[in-house]
């Protein structure tokens, strides 16, 4: 008889045969993803997480509309924020760095890393009549990003903070389905 697979908790109905086990378990969509929020334990699919996430933190994220720009703070010690899409659900963390002479910012999507879904993204940062922008594809982790992963970043400039020392951007994250129109 053929096993499940083991995800099946988080909502796989694959029954694999165990030579193609493994194979499926490491492109497996249902593969568990954490959430994000510190001192929060909950593990699921990509899609319980984001039923988790609009019940117990709807008030710990922004919610926002796919092409459209958004404009966000970071407060000083604030390392990311959970963005949730008003269309689908999907969950993004708009992460941040600190380096020597200023903080990085990226985006990324909450999912599997085996998913192939990409998600196009717009990052910028103005002061005075200068302005940094960065234009790049999500990459997908499976809950919040330690340390420096290599993916594309926007670094700003400590000078590009505001005079309370927050990081103000703009950003805008395009459906995936969208970005063929352009």
């Amino acid at each position: 008889q053929r096993p499940p697979c083991r995800n099946a908790q988080y909502g796989c109905a694959e029954i694999v045969d165990y030579t193609k086990r493994k194979e499926h378990e490491e492109v497996c969509l249902c593969a568990p993803c954490a959430c994000p929020i510190r001192k929060c334990h909950f593990v699921g699919s990509s899609a319980q997480l984001s039923e988790h996430f609009s019940s117990k933190h709807w008030d710990s994220g922004r919610r926002f509309q796919y092409n459209s720009p958004l404009p966000v703070t970071l407060n000083k010690n604030e390392t990311f924020l959970v963005l949730q899409a008003e269309k689908d659900g999907i969950l993004f963390l708009l992460n941040k760095g600190t380096e020597s002479i200023g903080h990085t910012v990226m985006i990324t999507c909450i999912s599997p890393s085996s998913s192939k879904e990409q998600y196009l993204y717009d990052i910028v940062s103005e002061r005075g009549n200068s302005c940094l922008r960065l234009k790049s594809y999500t990459n997908n982790y499976p809950g919040r990003v330690e340390g420096s992963p290599p993916v594309d970043f926007l670094l700003v400039p400590f000078g590009f903070l505001n005079p309370t020392g927050k990081l103000d951007l703009e950003m805008c994250i395009w459906n995936s389905t969208d970005i063929g129109a352009d």
